[in-house]
């Protein structure tokens, strides 16, 4: 038998989808694992509000937004702008997203994108965080986004683009 060549066409995946759905997975189980020791944390949140974004943008690379536009400050770190866009290119059709979540998603995005969650701010420490979106109600939507959206990134990352 002589030798057999394979010829390989080149093949660009595109795998920023599937790369941005895991990280928003894991930001998700570092959350569900969490455990605060006493009294207020905003760690949890920042963790779940990570995951949505991560979610979300996911989502958006998977429909063709170039990767760049998520950065610019027309999305950047706003969930509410982001889950907006996502909304215009259709992510409500593969899931709910209820009105409670949407409220939610707000009340953290008052945090979340002036960086509330990540820095330490002594007002807020001695007044206390007003106004905090309900946590649970958080979690369920980043675990329904991480749950739904997998196999339309993975869908996105199979063929060649």
């Amino acid at each position: 038998m002589g030798n057999v060549v394979i010829k390989v066409q080149p093949m660009v995946l595109h795998i920023s989808p599937l790369g941005f759905h895991r990280y928003a997975a894991e930001f998700l189980r570092a959350a569900q694992v969490f455990k605060i020791n006493d009294g207020f944390s905003p760690v949890p949140y920042y963790l779940i509000c990570r995951s949505m974004e991560l979610a979300l943008k996911a989502f958006l690379l998977a429909k063709g937004v170039p990767k760049k536009s998520l950065k610019e400050k027309t999305l950047g770190h706003d969930l509410e702008k982001v889950l907006k866009k996502a909304i215009s290119m259709g992510i409500d059709k593969v899931l709910p997203i209820s009105p409670q979540h949407r409220e939610e998603v707000r009340k953290a995005n008052n945090y979340y994108a002036s960086k509330g969650f990540e820095y330490f701010e002594v007002i807020r420490a001695v007044t206390g965080y007003r106004n905090l979106p309900d946590l649970p109600v958080l979690s369920d939507f980043a675990s329904l986004l991480v749950a739904k959206l997998e196999p339309i990134c993975v869908q996105a990352t199979d063929g060649p683009i």
